[in-house]
């Protein structure tokens, strides 16, 4: 923290140091950006401990929900619990995004276009899952191979 500050207070000096004329003005506005990082960083770990505070308390709720009896074990209070993720549409129909990726492939595939591997992260809600989907796929002939794309040498 003592380091942070330290930046900020150097920057602010550089750069009211670097203004062409000391007229407030030009002090104020050199002054502005390290001032608003320091202001940005305050306000993100405000955020971070508020959430933080708000997702220990749900998971001391839901711990004290479980617990139907008072003898647990030291073994089983240590154990971390992942957040229940809302089910989407209908809970008897659930999908793996693997499997809502090939139904939207095959859709497409069926308009005549190929979906990108950020489409597939688009509708089945992953993070760079598409890319690696579609090499699998690949790799096992499921779908066919895209063409090497080779460019013309060109003469002078």
């Amino acid at each position: 923290m003592a380091a942070f500050v330290f930046g900020i207070c150097l920057s602010l000096v550089a750069n009211i140091g670097s203004a062409p004329m000391l007229s407030v003005l030009q002090v104020t506005v050199a002054a502005c950006p390290p001032l608003v990082l320091l202001l940005a960083v305050e306000l993100l770990n405000g955020a971070l401990k508020r959430r933080t505070d708000t997702e220990s308390a749900r998971a001391e709720q839901q711990q004290d929900e479980s617990s139907l009896d008072g003898d647990r074990s030291i073994e089983t209070s240590d154990v971390v619990r992942l957040r229940s993720v809302p089910a989407s549409g209908s809970g008897s129909n659930q999908c793996t995004a693997e499997q809502r990726m090939w139904a939207y492939y095959i859709s497409r595939t069926a308009a005549g276009h190929t979906p990108s591997g950020a489409e597939l992260d688009r509708i089945a809600g992953t993070d760079n899952y598409g890319r690696r989907i579609l090499r699998q796929w690949r790799a096992a002939n499921k779908i066919p191979r895209q063409p090497q794309l080779t460019t013309a040498a060109t003469a002078d």
